[in-house]
C-alpha cells in the first residue's frame, strides 16, 4: 500500500497509481520538448512498480542513502527476476527490459515515466485530505529533490512541476499553515541533506 491518501479517506494502491501514471502518459506524450514512444511510455508506466507486487512499497523516506537505494533496487531487481521467470515467454523480456531501462534512467521515455511517477505522487498528495499531510511531506513541498528535480530536462514536465507545487501550497494557505516557517525548515532539512548524502 502506498503512503498517498485518496479523497475518500482510503490509501491508494500500487496498481491505481500505475493506472493514473499511464493515463498521464497517455495524455502528455506529444506535449514534450523531445519525441517519444508513447507505447514504450504506456508499458513502462504499467512495469515500473511491478516489483512490489513481491516485495511492497518501500516508502520514499526510506530510501534516501546510497546504501538503501542500493538495497532497494537490489531487492526489486531479484523480484523482477523471479516474475520474469515465472512467465517464461518473450513478453516477460519485454516486461524485464522496460523495467530495466526505467531504473537506469538513460532514455527520455524513462525519465518522462520517472518524472511523472513524481508528479502523480504529489497531485494524489494535492488530492488528499490535508490532514493526512505529515510534517516532513509538507516540508517536501519546499524541497526540489521530491519532484522538480526530476522534471527540470522538460519544459513541459517543469510547467507541470511549478503548478503541482504552486497546489500544494495553496493548500498549505488554506490549511492556515506557517509556509515560511515550514520553507526554512525545508531549506535546513535539505542543506543537511546535501552535506549528508550529496
Amino acid at each position: 500500500m502506498r503512503h498517498s491518501w485518496l479523497s475518500n479517506g482510503r490509501q491508494e494502491s500500487v496498481a491505481e497509481h500505475s493506472w493514473r501514471l499511464a493515463l498521464l502518459a497517455f495524455r502528455w506524450a506529444d506535449k514534450l520538448d523531445q519525441p517519444v514512444n508513447l507505447m514504450t511510455c504506456l508499458q513502462m508506466a504499467l512495469v515500473h512498480d511491478l516489483a512490489e507486487a513481491k516485495v511492497g512499497d518501500v516508502p520514499v523516506f526510506a530510501t534516501q542513502t546510497k546504501a538503501s537505494k542500493q538495497q532497494k533496487y537490489a531487492s526489486e531487481l531479484s523480484a523482477m527476476q523471479e516474475i520474469t521467470a515465472s512467465l517464461g515467454d518473450l513478453q516477460a523480456e519485454t516486461m524485464y527490459a522496460l523495467w530495466n531501462e526505467y531504473e537506469t534512467q538513460q532514455t527520455y521515455e524513462s525519465k518522462f515515466i520517472k518524472a511523472i511517477d513524481k508528479i502523480e505522487a504529489f497531485m494524489q498528495h494535492n488530492e488528499a485530505p490535508i490532514e493526512t499531510w505529515e510534517s516532513r511531506e509538507k516540508r517536501m513541498v519546499f524541497q526540489s529533490r521530491w519532484l522538480y528535480d526530476y522534471c527540470v530536462f522538460d519544459s513541459f514536465l517543469t510547467a507541470v512541476a511549478d503548478a503541482v507545487i504552486e497546489k500544494a501550497i495553496e493548500r498549505l494557505q488554506l490549511n492556515q499553515d506557517d509556509i515560511a516557517q515550514i520553507a526554512a525548515e525545508a531549506k535546513a532539512e535539505e542543506a543537511l541533506f546535501d552535506r549528508e548524502y550529496k
